[in-house]
């Protein structure tokens, strides 16, 4: 239904290089910038939706350049001319445009899509989902705030010990430590044995993986070595693609809970992890299952499964971390939330970083997602 009559007449694709306050180090590599591509959508009315795309090739198969074409190309094609207001029929559209783009790229125009919608009935984007997933037969949950963790990215044990209790002076009371070498599950072992002498018994502490230990054998090892540091879950320990190693890791070890995150790409996804038994908890990226509406399918199920979700993040500027954080408060069966992004940057298009005060952050009162694109980051 297109209640207003209104149009979608353009998609603005606006790439952005945006710098780190420093490096970070994960199992792929050390990034020193985040390479995102914000969209602009503009309707006949003159109401505007803002979406990113913050693509990763290893875990969305797209480049920004790649991200760039499909927006300019088949998903600008997908919805210019399309009524504005049925987010359920563009959202079809877009899926119908997946074979010429990846997932973050449908992501950025789904949430701009969202935003547009929020914003033209004058409600926050957390709202306008809630609203869509009662509607459903979902829970309204009535949630004001998020709590989120800190990343510590992967180094020598004493400097991750060291950041990590930064962070919790600063009032995080969950910290997020990057692991996965290779070479050295011991190494890993001690780093998070290291983190958890260094913040004490009660600080929760989340081990991602990034699918960097190579078989089940050598991840079933070390998990179970970590389990004295009583992290909160280990993420991702093997291969997106094998599900077999990653429900025999949660069998031989059954104490510490797995979450998967690479491994989900889809609803369809899930439903295969749910039917081999092979993780506890599910990390959902807007990102890589291409946008809201994917993600909140996703969470179905989870839900079903009996399975708690987390809204995890590719690092976003403020326009897709807002995105994320909205989801986040929308949906009754999410445990935990890492939308640090603005924290992150040193650079942002966006002002979402002041709502954050520690581990607490509580979304901007205004309609869509709350935030809008500033100076000095200029569009035409």
């Amino acid at each position: 239904m297109n209640a207003t009559g209104a149009t979608i007449t353009s998609v603005t694709v606006v790439p952005m290089r945006l710098r780190f306050h420093e490096p970070f180090a994960v199992t792929s590599g050390v990034r020193t910038h985040l390479e995102t591509v914000l969209v602009r959508l503009t309707s006949s009315d003159g109401t505007v939706g803002w979406g990113e795309a913050s693509p990763d090739e290893g875990v969305t198969g797209e480049s920004p350049t790649a991200c760039v074409e499909a927006l300019d190309g088949v998903l600008a094609e997908a919805v210019v001319g399309r009524g504005a207001d049925d987010v359920d029929a563009l959202g079809s559209s877009i899926d119908d445009a997946a074979g010429g783009a990846g997932p973050a790229a449908r992501a950025a125009v789904d949430i701009a899509v969202h935003d547009a919608a929020a914003r033209r009935r004058g409600v926050p984007l957390w709202r306008f989902l809630e609203d869509r997933i009662v509607a459903g037969g979902g829970t309204r949950v009535g949630r004001d705030h998020l709590q989120v963790s800190r990343v510590v990215s992967m180094d020598d044990p004493e400097v991750m010990a060291a950041r990590a209790a930064t962070h919790v002076r600063a009032g995080f009371s969950t910290v997020k430590l990057k692991v996965g070498d290779p070479e050295d599950w011991r190494r890993d072992v001690e780093r998070v044995a290291v983190v958890r002498a260094a913040v004490g018994p009660d600080v929760g502490i989340k081990v991602d993986v990034n699918q960097g230990w190579r078989t089940a054998e050598m991840a079933v090892a070390a998990v179970a070595a970590m389990a004295e540091s009583r992290p909160l879950f280990v993420e991702q320990p093997v291969d997106r693609r094998d599900l077999a190693g990653l429900a025999e890791i949660r069998r031989q070890v059954p104490q510490v809970p797995i979450m998967a995150d690479e491994a989900v790409g889809s609803a369809e996804d899930l439903g295969r992890i749910v039917a081999l038994g092979a993780a506890d908890i599910v990390n959902l990226k807007v990102m890589r299952l291409g946008g809201l509406r994917a993600a909140i399918a996703a969470d179905a199920v989870a839900v079903a499964a009996g399975m708690r979700s987390q809204i995890g993040t590719m690092i976003e500027s403020s326009i897709g971390s807002a995105a994320g954080l909205h989801l986040a408060t929308a949906l009754a069966n999410v445990a935990f939330v890492e939308m640090g992004g603005p924290l992150m940057l040193a650079e942002d298009p966006g002002d979402l970083a002041r709502c954050y005060r520690g581990e607490t952050v509580t979304l901007p009162d205004g309609p869509g997602l709350g935030v809008t694109p500033r100076p000095p980051f200029r569009f035409s």
